[in-house]
């Protein structure tokens, strides 16, 4: 009896292990679906799924297209005048351009100790808001000062999310222009007597615009200075060894700055350097008489004793001449 006992016990364990292990497997096999039976039974809300498909990029420049500048060869770009430069630039983002903020689009030309020249406002070509490319033109305004050599192209846009992209390859040339302008044409002098001493002139200064982008160094602006012959009689005259010409003004009579021993004696049909005299580039419409300018002042240091009342001029000998 008791063996017998035994045994049932024995049974009875192994079939309770045996369905405890069943029911593991069964729990197992289906735990998402009774979970998502008691949150439903608990909440009334049944567990969806949903898809999220994030497409992550930043925005790229991928070409620069300085070949569609306007030239700015030697010679085209003298003042008064400005040149437009235009230049063409391509954008791409993976998320499609509507990612990328068109108001940012600006493009800089840069060179050493130059002034920045820019747009910040390039406009797209297209108003394409699919697709993952869209172009850009900027027209950009260069000034006649503005030096010759190689100038940097730097294009830029950001996309919605303030990410900035920079495409800094490019370059283009500016050509070297000389050149320069003088006013007044003809100059004049008040009423002069015979014998007279440091007379200056009364429409001076001779003012020189440098309208292109190179310098005039110091000492090499040239004046060949002509007789002023009389108009009556061409035996009399003022002539060329009695004037002087000076950078400097100012100063009481007898000793005028222009007139005085520091100022360049002309000589008759000769080019004589005026010392310190220059010519650098710059905007000259600022009309500082320094930036992109030089002013030179002129004296008739002595009229000879034997002049007659007449018009001296140069009409019967050249004009006078500047060469730089």
């Amino acid at each position: 009896m008791k063996k017998e006992r035994g045994k049932r016990v024995v049974h009875i364990a192994v079939f309770i292990i045996f369905a405890a292990l069943l029911l593991i497997s069964i729990v197992s096999a289906d735990f998402s679906e009774f979970l998502k039976k008691i949150k439903k039974t608990i909440t009334g809300e049944e567990i969806k799924q949903v898809t999220v498909n994030i497409t992550v990029g930043l925005p790229q420049i991928i070409t620069v297209y300085n070949d569609s500048m306007t030239s700015v060869a030697g010679g085209t770009n003298q003042g008064p005048f400005a040149t437009s430069v235009v230049i063409n630039f391509t954008a791409y983002h993976v998320a499609g351009v509507g990612m990328l903020n068109h108001s940012t689009a600006r493009i800089n030309f840069t060179k050493a100790n130059e002034d920045l020249r820019q747009n910040i406002t390039c406009a797209s070509v297209s108003s394409k808001t699919t697709g993952v490319y869209i172009n850009y033109s900027c027209n950009v305004t260069m000034w006649w000062w503005d030096a010759s050599g190689t100038w940097n192209i730097a294009a830029y846009v950001m996309d919605n999310n303030s990410n900035a992209a920079t495409n800094a390859t490019a370059t283009f040339q500016v050509g070297p222009t000389t050149g320069f302008e003088i006013g007044p044409t003809t100059l004049t002098w008040a009423a002069i007597g015979a014998g007279d001493i440091n007379k200056t002139s009364n429409n001076d200064p001779l003012l020189f615009n440098n309208t292109g982008n190179q310098n005039i160094s110091i000492n090499t602006i040239q004046i060949n200075a002509t007789n002023l012959r009389g108009e009556a009689d061409n035996t009399l005259a003022l002539w060329a060894g009695n004037f002087s010409v000076s950078i400097f003004t100012g100063g009481a009579f007898p000793n005028e700055l222009e007139c005085n021993g520091s100022a360049i004696a002309m000589a008759a049909s000769t080019y004589k350097n005026i010392t310190g005299a220059s010519l650098i580039k710059g905007n000259y419409s600022t009309n500082t008489g320094t930036t992109g300018q030089e002013q030179l002042y002129i004296c008739l240091k002595r009229a000879g004793t034997e002049l007659i009342t007449q018009s001296y001029s140069t009409a019967n000998e050249s004009t006078w001449t500047v060469l730089i």
